[in-house]
């Protein structure tokens, strides 16, 4: 056992033999208390009602492998990936389980057994920490614990009592918890601090590495802090599979693991720079593999890039990816991922199933970031004259143009500018509690601002969207946010499904005081304003702005969900009713009442309709009528809406007509074009459709149309190595091996000409059947380019692995490359030093064997 993937298969056989059954990977979910979070392993929720006694699990005892993200909120930060050894923010986690069955001394056991027998580590180099007791609990030390660790063979001196903060397991503030033992490997004296009372959770150092943690929930935490027994003891283990393999394969952090190995030589390939060439090489190979997975099982899971929630974090994901790949001249991140479905779509096969989706995903917001870079550059280059960025402009840099913390900082200090990140994460402190104060509490208090000014606010916004207007009222909140009341207001405050406007007020004395908008609040016909900012009083004379940047998308798309709710009732029938919608720059989501998926032909004329009433250039007409006229004119209402007695008609003449308060285009023709993302359902006999227009449609459809590109020229590079394999096969027939023994393998390493990498390695697979046991390396020149292949057989891998031999090979070239133990394919630019390369692999495998 030694590569990753035997570890995980290892140890799901492992416990399969003794009795568990195996669980499938469960889909990630948030925290209740943090939605915006993803920090839960994989069918937590289920398990913890089977702990209570509450649910019938599948079977007394389980083993599974799921997956574990830790990213954003309070949890963990994405800016600490790449800084680390071993910090990530996606990891697997192994672990057996056990409902009602065996106790302690049974998870104890096995643990001890896979340890020592399946994974080889010798038992001198094994520490435990037990729960030391805790007077508040009522409890003292877990004496079964260690009497379970005694009776496998530990000495008492390294079973080491630990305190609540770090043996005690739970998974919140209330529920299911109890002690927990963890399991350490010593990895040396040179690893360590050297002070005597060095050991487990030593903060000075990193000798004691925990790969293991065995739960043993057996009570139900109050919240008055008491405890209570469970109706039944079991047991939670997880075993860190990244760290697992670390120690496995004794290297220095997870990241020089098989696992995240093959990702960073893909890297390492495409962008000519090696992990560990410098600092920031280090950082950015770190980052791309870590985040290349985390992207990949998000997206697999139907997350996909947003300004909220997991939205967020997977738009952050893929852009300080990006980021990272820039800085080491790595282009096509949106390529990454393919590499993470072919190292990980056996063990999860939603991966492979996906896959095409995945990309699609992640090039769509690779280029969307490139043009927000872009942007973002203008902006930045604006400030150039600053002697230095306040965390106010830097937040800008984030919020309004996607720049992260980490450009602006990299930049700013080329250009000897320093930043105020401090200033910056105050600043995003301070919006993430403007966001929360936007809840109930936010709304109660600003219908009482609302009510005091004593006046209504007229909303212009349906004609413009800069106004000269006053502040007729202003409360200050603190923090540098205010609530105002403005005589007249171009901002559309959310309703009937369009998201509030972004912008800001400006005084209009040519000052530089300025405050953006926050939210705006629905009161009936009147409406109040959340802004940040400072330097506003009540009766400043302002302008109000809606950039056009924000509300036209926003209009575009507010119109193309009344063009898709007519053609969705033209296709599907009467029975169709709007059942919720969301209208916001970026997209439009639609969910309406339709009992069953829409087939390939129903979506594609879906699609067609909406575009015919665009391009007709129809004119969208709005006008205010009696609600009895609006009934006659046959105008869609939302059922369960009230009404007044007056109401607002948006009108396409021949196409659509339905009562609506939101903005809207002038004619179909400026919605430009109509896409449709997705279609899923959303709950019984409910379905949702996601879509695009105006600009965001352009770049959907030109990404796709790049990606038919890709494709035709794959089927053509296919087509032209169809026509050179049987030539291939014959040059490869016709070599014969040169062979020397070294202690008792064949050793073959030698140039081939004429092959290309697959035939290379079709060779040397043949080479080493035939000459058993052998260690073959083989290499290349093709097109300029080197190949290099390492194959051997597992029992030369146990001495030597090919990974090594063919790292060191390629070095020599000028390239790189990886793979596993007993096969390893590398590149490389210089094919003048092919004959250098192949002796010193020669010189390795002699030297080990």
């Amino acid at each position: 056992m030694r590569t990753t993937g035997d570890l995980r298969e290892g140890f799901l056989a492992f416990f399969e033999d003794r009795g568990h059954r195996r669980l499938p990977s469960a889909p990630l979910v948030p925290p209740a208390d943090d939605p915006s979070t993803l920090f839960i392993v994989a069918g937590m929720q289920p398990m913890k009602t089977w702990f209570l006694g509450e649910g019938q699990p599948p079977a007394a005892r389980v083993v599974t492998a799921q997956k574990v993200m830790r990213a954003g909120g309070k949890h963990a930060d994405l800016d600490d990936v790449g800084t680390t050894a071993r910090h990530a923010s996606f990891f697997e986690m192994l672990g057996n389980f056990s409902f009602g069955d065996y106790f302690k001394d049974g998870a104890i056991e096995l643990a001890w057994e896979f340890v020592t027998e399946r994974m080889g580590f010798a038992p001198d180099r094994l520490w435990t920490t037990v729960f030391a007791g805790d007077p508040e609990l009522g409890l003292g030390e877990d004496d079964v614990a260690v009497g379970g660790w005694l009776r496998v063979g530990i000495p008492r001196e390294r079973i080491v009592g630990q305190p609540r903060s770090e043996n005690f397991w739970q998974a919140a503030d209330t529920g299911p918890c109890g002690p927990c033992s963890e399991i350490f490997y010593d990895r040396g004296h040179e690893h360590g601090c050297g002070q005597p009372d060095c050991g487990p959770n030593c903060e000075r150092c990193e000798r004691y590495l925990e790969f293991w943690n065995l739960v043993f929930m057996e009570y139900d935490l109050a919240v008055d802090g008491s405890l209570t027994p469970l109706p039944q003891q079991n047991i939670d283990t997880g075993l860190g599979l990244e760290r697992g393999a670390m120690l496995l394969q004794g290297v220095d952090s997870i990241f020089d693991a098989d696992g995240y190995q093959r990702i960073m030589d893909w890297v390492a390939a495409e962008s000519g720079v090696r992990y560990g060439d410098s600092a920031e090489a280090t950082k950015a190979h770190r980052v791309l593999a870590d985040h290349g997975r985390a992207m990949s099982f998000l997206v697999a899971e139907g997350i996909t890039p947003s300004n909220e929630g997991r939205g967020y974090i997977v738009r952050r994901l893929i852009r300080r990816a990006v980021h990272q790949g820039r800085r080491i001249g790595l282009a096509d991140v949106y390529r990454l991922p393919g590499v993470v479905v072919e190292q990980m779509g056996d063990a999860y096969p939603e991966l492979r199933e996906h896959a095409a989706e995945i990309e699609r995903v992640v090039r769509a917001e690779e280029e969307r970031f490139g043009e927000t870079l872009e942007r973002g550059m203008k902006e930045f280059e604006a400030l150039s004259g600053e002697e230095g960025l306040s965390g106010a402009q830097a937040f800008t840099l984030a919020a309004t143009y996607g720049f992260p913390i980490e450009l602006t900082t990299e930049l700013a200090e080329e250009r000897g500018q320093p930043v105020d990140v401090d200033g910056y994460r105050e600043e995003m402190a301070r919006h993430r509690e403007i966001s929360r104060a936007t809840g109930e509490t936010g709304v109660q208090r600003a219908a009482e601002f609302a009510r005091a000014a004593g006046f209504e606010t007229a909303f212009v916004g349906y004609a413009k969207t800069e106004v000269l207007t006053q502040v007729g009222a202003l409360e200050e909140l603190g923090d540098g946010t205010f609530l105002a009341k403005l005589r007249e207001s171009p901002f559309y405050p959310a309703g009937g499904g369009q998201v509030t406007d972004a912008g800001w007020i400006q005084l209009d004395d040519d000052s530089e005081a300025r405050a953006e908008v926050v939210e705006a609040y629905r009161f009936d016909g009147d409406q109040a304003l959340l802004l940040r900012g400072q330097g506003f009083a009540a009766g400043d004379r302002v302008k109000a702005v809606v950039p056009w940047a924000v509300r036209f998308p926003t209009t575009a798309n507010h119109t193309g969900t009344h063009l898709l709710h007519a053609a969705l009732r033209a296709v599907l029938g009467e029975h169709v009713k709007q059942a919720g919608s969301a209208v916001r720059p970026d997209k439009l989501r639609f969910d309406f009442s339709h009992g069953q998926p829409l087939g390939a032909e129903e979506r594609e004329e879906i699609e067609q309709r909406v575009n015919r009433a665009i391009f007709e250039n129809h004119p969208v007409v709005t006008f205010e009528t009696p609600i009895d006229e609006a009934r006659a004119l046959g105008a869609t209402m939302l059922f369960g809406e009230k009404y007044g007695d007056i109401v607002r008609v948006v009108q396409v003449p021949g196409v659509s007509t339905e009562l609506c308060g939101g903005t809207h285009v002038r004619t179909t023709a400026e919605i430009g074009a109509f896409a449709i993302l997705s279609e899923s359902s959303v709950g019984a006999g409910v379905r949702r459709i996601e879509a695009v227009t105006s600009g965001e449609a352009w770049s959907y459809l030109h990404s796709r149309s790049r990606e038919l590109e890709e494709v035709r020229g794959e089927i053509d590079e296919l087509r032209k190595e169809l026509r050179r394999k049987p030539q291939a096969t014959d040059q490869a027939s016709a070599v014969e091996a040169v062979v020397s023994v070294a202690g008792g393998v064949n050793v073959i390493v030698q140039r081939v000409d004429g092959l290309d990498a697959e035939a290379l390695l079709d060779l040397s697979d043949r080479f080493k059947q035939r000459h058993a046991p052998a260690a073959v390396v083989l290499g290349t020149v093709e097109d300029g380019r080197v190949h290099l292949v390492a194959n051997f057989d597992a029992a030369v891998a146990e001495k030597l692995s090919a990974n090594d031999v063919v790292k060191g090979a390629a070095s020599l070239v000028g390239g790189g490359g990886g793979g596993r133990p007993t096969m390893a394919r590398a590149g490389g630019k210089d094919p003048d030093r092919l004959a250098d390369a192949l002796a010193e692999a020669e010189r390795l495998i002699v030297a080990a064997l």
